[in-house]
């Protein structure tokens, strides 16, 4: 049988108890499917946001950490960062390795904390946080206006967001090999990781309605963000979007 996407209306909670049962195999996951691509891509986001000490970093949908582990490394003993999830069981991943961390050099004696927090609805004050990183979760939050709204609200002036996720391939002879790997081997992968776990089938699926990286950037600057720039890896395949909310940086 076909696999069907969940309703909007159930989205939110099919995403989260879902990324709960896969929490574990996770990090390995991406490692198999990207052939370790992923955590090059996370340390070029990263480094080019430039993070000062004393910064505050917010990484949402932060799953097992590893975006909010390498944001730490740049902020000194007087900066923090909070890792952001409704998934308890990537949290409590999120968690240990941020400990894990907590008084290495790596972590640089920035304070780490972990957040249960919907996207769509953050439990943090107005202009809290220099940067927020967000890995592979617009496309799974319930709402995509409405959770870019949230992140600008708890932006400070001059601070920026970036995030990393699936593109569409723009190349015509590349986009069916593309397809296959993604549509096909993708799920194969996830099953022998965890047979008969339905989510490593949503993984692909959810890019069927997210939109295309261009369309992301005029969404993006239709919710008041500035200087939105687009990087691309494996022509196109994977995005990463940078944007900036107005004011001093």
């Amino acid at each position: 049988m076909p696999y069907r996407l969940p309703s909007a209306e159930d989205k939110a909670r099919y995403v989260r108890t879902r990324f709960d049962a896969i929490a574990r195999h996770y990090d390995l996951f991406n490692d198999l499917i990207t052939q370790g691509q992923h955590r090059w891509w996370k340390r070029r986001m990263v480094r080019r946001l430039g993070l000062r000490p004393g910064d505050r970093v917010l990484d949402l949908c932060c799953g097992t950490g590893d975006i909010a582990a390498r944001c730490r490394r740049s902020l000194g003993a007087s900066g923090s960062v909070v890792a952001a999830d409704f998934s308890l069981e990537m949290l409590k991943i999120a968690g240990k390795r941020l400990a894990a961390r907590g008084g290495s050099p790596a972590g640089a004696g920035a304070t780490a904390a972990v957040a249960c927090a919907d996207a769509m609805c953050l439990p943090f004050g107005e202009g809290s946080f220099r940067a927020v990183t967000i890995g592979y979760g617009l496309r799974n939050v319930a709402g995509l206006e409405g959770c870019l709204r949230e992140v600008y609200r708890v932006l400070a002036p001059g601070g920026w967001i970036a995030s990393l996720d699936v593109g569409k391939v723009r190349s015509a002879w590349l986009r069916p090999l593309v397809a296959f790997y993604f549509f096909r081997i993708v799920p194969r992968i996830g099953a022998l990781l965890q047979p008969g776990e339905e989510m490593y089938a949503y993984l692909p699926h959810s890019s069927l309605d997210f939109p295309h990286q261009d369309r992301l950037r005029e969404v993006l600057a239709g919710e008041g963000f500035t200087d939105v720039e687009l990087v691309e890896y494996l022509g196109g395949a994977s995005a990463i979007h940078f944007a900036r909310k107005p004011g001093p940086g």
